[in-house]
């Protein structure tokens, strides 16, 4: 194993999970896994093998990537709820982690502070626009900072996702679904 495989796998198997709400525990993964392990590929393989993740199927890896080449695995969350973790490849090479955190309000303090321990070491990181729009029924809001890179950039993003159709709501669906993404985007 190259060196800096090793020393990646000690330093993320020693970031212990939050205690807490689910935002709390989806951050303290998403500190440990997207911003710690990736963009080392083999690194999170190896990391997820070692917390006995389930992998993901093909099918379940489409249902959220789309046309997108990558793969996800599932761990049991605080509440009983899964987190799902996915390896988007390149060009859009990213690591998400997300799980519904219910109706409770969203609390992104331990969020915020895995990612300004995670800045302080790459400096350049600029806050964009909030994005805020409707498709098909579920409200997408969008927070993000951009860096740029030599033949790219390097997005942190916070996304959620909340249903609106009152129909759908009424049959008890709803909630909403948290994701934390750390993305490099290779232009050339």
């Amino acid at each position: 194993m190259p060196l800096l495989l090793a020393a990646l796998l000690a330093q993320a198997a020693t970031a212990a999970p939050a205690p807490g709400s689910m935002p709390d525990q989806l951050a303290a993964l998403y500190d440990e896994v997207c911003l710690r392990t990736f963009p080392y590929d083999a690194a999170v393989d190896e990391l997820m093998k070692r917390k006995a993740a389930i992998p993901l199927t093909p099918a379940e890896v489409k249902t959220t990537l789309r046309d997108d080449p990558g793969r996800g695995w599932r761990l049991p969350g605080p509440d009983g709820r899964s987190i799902s973790i996915f390896i988007e490849l390149p060009p859009y090479h990213a690591c998400s982690v997300r799980a519904g955190i219910g109706t409770a309000p969203l609390d992104l303090a331990a969020y915020r502070r895995a990612v300004a321990a995670f800045e302080e070491t790459r400096p350049g990181f600029a806050a964009q626009k909030p994005a805020d729009m409707t498709v098909e029924s579920i409200r997408i809001r969008a927070i993000q900072e951009v860096r740029p890179l030599p033949g790219g950039h390097e997005s942190l993003l916070v996304i959620t996702q909340q249903l609106t159709d009152p129909v759908r709501i009424a049959k008890g669906e709803g909630g909403t679904e948290l994701r934390f993404v750390h993305q490099i985007v290779t232009t050339r």
